[in-house]
């Protein structure tokens, strides 16, 4: 794309005024925008502009389409509600014009970012959680709409007043089960593009039957919810690799990962007997709907202790004083690191420390062979995904075709190839997991945790056992830097901690 479709100041529609950039996703770029007649925020989301002879830009396209007149047949208010729809005029191009949505500012954070630095949710708060999320999709249940792609970074949060709201968004690849839509514009089909097979999910999150193509129904979404309820009640995601062969085989044996993420919690048995049932291969064994599901699951939790659920993350030691190299902790804990630390040994690894100031930093890897710029890009509120630009190479997701650039927005892992397809490296990139404050990442057999105070943007790159480890993380903007999104957060938490 040659230029941004938008600028600070630019007005649409007559009446949404742009104000700033706040993220940049796959195909699109959401502005924070005011609505000049009713003197509100909005968010304005808009479709890249990127080549109309690529099929995945077609099937995108017309999902970022759909998604509006999906929305604009939804009420229920925990679902982000649009505004308005329209498309960018550029008379001096042939290109399809670009199409753009005006929505609510949703201003709290995800739930992921929730889980992330506030740990596992409270009993209380689990059950309004569900409560919402199960009345949006009950909605869309009854037009005949699957989300498809339910996953905390979808989940937000917002405030009214002294309360939270919260909002279920990104209708972008939901599907449309009826044959006579009554959505004025219905995507096409997208298992495949060009010849290839194209999966529009997040395999960490999706239903087995999305990942191997099938068709898909409203227990889709419960087994995704019943993903995201786990991970709401005990910080841990249940599958946590984003390949998909090695996910498909995980789902598989998704009763004994379920056991593994509340074997450390006091959790009820009946919570987790629920969700290994949403989470069954056969989706006829799954709950009928989600208003049967919301029901068993206040059930499966109104006899547990109606307090904070606690974080039974690998336990983060203090962080050793400023005169004291940090010490390697027990096995059961993690090692407690600082970015001023510096190059160290961690387990078989190097580690190093690399800052991205204003988000990018240039690596040299392997004795020098690669060369490769990494980008921490943001997304949605306070979420980013990882953009990896090969310098001297090409680079490629595990497995995928190689290019000048990828970007990830959750673990996987990058192939850097030279010109002939020869591979000369693989990294495993993780987003590590959350625990109260910190991240934490598993280095072989080692386990290290990052306060979120120094690194609130870190994703580690692991070459493997015997080799080098980068730490790339962003450092806190100043205060007068953060946006206002986060600052909102910031008082949201304060103000739910003073409540409690």
């Amino acid at each position: 794309m040659s230029k941004e479709p938008l600028s600070v100041g630019d007005h649409v529609l007559d009446r949404y005024r742009v104000q700033e950039k706040i993220a940049v996703g796959g195909h699109s770029i959401v502005y924070l925008g005011e609505d000049e007649r009713l003197s509100r925020p909005v968010c304005i989301k808009v479709f890249h502009k990127i080549s109309t002879s690529d099929g995945i830009w077609r099937a995108s396209y017309e999902h970022f389409v759909q998604e509006a007149f999906a929305l604009s047949k939804l009420s229920h208010p925990n679902t982000l509600r649009i505004f308005d729809f329209g498309h960018i005029d550029e008379s001096d191009s042939e290109s399809p014009r670009m199409p753009f949505q005006v929505s609510e500012y949703v201003n709290g954070g995800t739930l992921s970012r929730l889980v992330r630095v506030d740990g596992p949710l409270s009993v209380d708060d689990s059950i309004e959680l569900v409560d919402a999320l199960c009345g949006a999709l009950a909605e869309a249940h009854s037009h005949g709409i699957i989300h498809r792609d339910l996953k905390p970074k979808n989940i937000l949060f917002g405030t009214a007043g002294p309360s939270r709201t919260i909002k279920l968004a990104d209708f972008g690849i939901a599907k449309s089960q009826r044959v006579d839509e009554q959505l004025r514009f219905r995507a096409g089909d997208t298992d495949v593009v060009a010849g290839e097979r194209l999966a529009m999910m997040s395999p960490r999150w999706a239903a087995p039957e999305q990942i191997t193509g099938e068709a898909v129904g409203p227990q889709t979404d419960i087994y995704s919810l019943a993903l995201i309820m786990a991970f709401a009640m005990t910080g841990q995601v249940v599958f946590s690799s984003s390949d998909v062969d090695i996910a498909l085989k995980l789902r598989a044996a998704s009763d004994a990962q379920i056991e593994q993420a509340f074997a450390s919690t006091d959790l009820p048995a009946a919570l987790e007997s629920l969700l290994k049932r949403a989470c069954s291969m056969d989706a006829d064994e799954r709950p009928n709907d989600v208003a049967a599901f919301g029901a068993e699951f206040a059930a499966a939790v109104l006899g547990a202790d109606r307090t904070r659920a606690p974080t039974h993350l690998t336990p983060v030691p203090p962080a050793p004083p400023e005169d004291t190299p940090a010490q390697a902790a027990p096995a059961t804990t993690a090692q407690h690191l600082r970015a001023a630390d510096g190059p160290r040994q961690i387990g078989d690894r190097y580690g190093t420390f690399a800052r991205a100031a204003d988000g990018v930093a240039d690596l040299s890897i392997s004795g020098g062979q690669v060369r490769v710029r990494l980008t921490l890009m943001p997304t949605s509120g306070t979420q980013f995904c990882l953009h990896a630009k090969g310098l001297s190479c090409f680079v490629a997701r595990g497995g995928d075709r190689a290019a000048a650039a990828v970007q990830l927005e959750e673990s996987g892992s990058i192939d850097f190839v030279l010109p002939n397809q020869q591979r000369i490296a693989r990294a495993t990139v993780s987003f590590g997991s959350p625990a109260a404050g910190h991240t934490v990442f598993d280095i072989g057999h080692e386990k290290i945790a990052l306060s979120l105070d120094e690194c609130p943007r870190v994703v580690l790159l692991d070459f493997g056992p015997n080799a080098e480890c980068f730490i790339v993380f962003q450092p806190p903007a100043s205060r007068a830097q953060e946006s206002a999104e986060a600052r909102s957060a910031r008082r949201w938490r304060r103000g739910s901690t003073q409540n409690q």
